[in-house]
């Protein structure tokens, strides 16, 4: 079987119609690290929040109060690593030739699926930092549902993601 991770596309010569190559055709991706983009800048920030009140904290802080900064500054550290990590290996995307499928948690589970066949209309949500770094949210909806039901979020190239999607269905990216 063949594994496209991250980038269905990145091969110049892809499948298409029903050939035995398009029925294997496997898209694999979680969301991209660029898209917990603030939260790895506070994470970042934070050894120089603790250096900087290690250094001058006593001229503004008293004893007490500093040990409460330095828990502070530990505990949001701690909690920023644990949250983008968490986001990172927790969710995962799939398209394959059946279904497209977002699955989320570790312990507890959370899986949502649409039949390719049942597919309806995909968007592709970027905001402005999104779209400077190539990444976005792509929404998939069903015949039979009401709104969006399958999100892939913060994935690279949200666009491609799209074309791959309407390939497996059987259209083409301009339909």
């Amino acid at each position: 079987m063949k594994d496209y991770k991250y980038l269905a596309s990145r091969d110049k010569e892809q499948p298409q119609g029903n050939s035995p190559e398009m029925k294997t055709m496997k898209y694999i991706a979680r969301p991209a690290w660029l898209n917990q983009w603030w939260q790895i800048g506070i994470m970042l920030l934070m050894p120089f929040v603790l250096i900087l009140a290690i250094l001058k904290g006593n001229q503004y802080f008293s004893p007490d109060n500093l040990r409460v900064v330095y828990v502070v500054c530990a505990g949001v550290f701690v909690y920023l690593i644990a949250v983008v990590i968490y986001r990172r290996y927790s969710w995962a995307y799939t398209i394959d030739s059946d279904t497209i499928e977002s699955r989320e948690g570790i312990i507890a589970r959370k899986v949502k699926s649409i039949r390719i066949r049942d597919l309806r209309n995909i968007n592709v949500n970027q905001t402005l930092f999104q779209r400077i770094v190539g990444l976005g949210d792509v929404e998939f909806s069903s015949a039979g549902g009401s709104g969006i039901e399958v999100t892939f979020l913060g994935v690279d190239d949200p666009l491609t993601v799209k074309a791959l999607a309407q390939r497996m269905q059987g259209k083409s990216p301009g339909d």
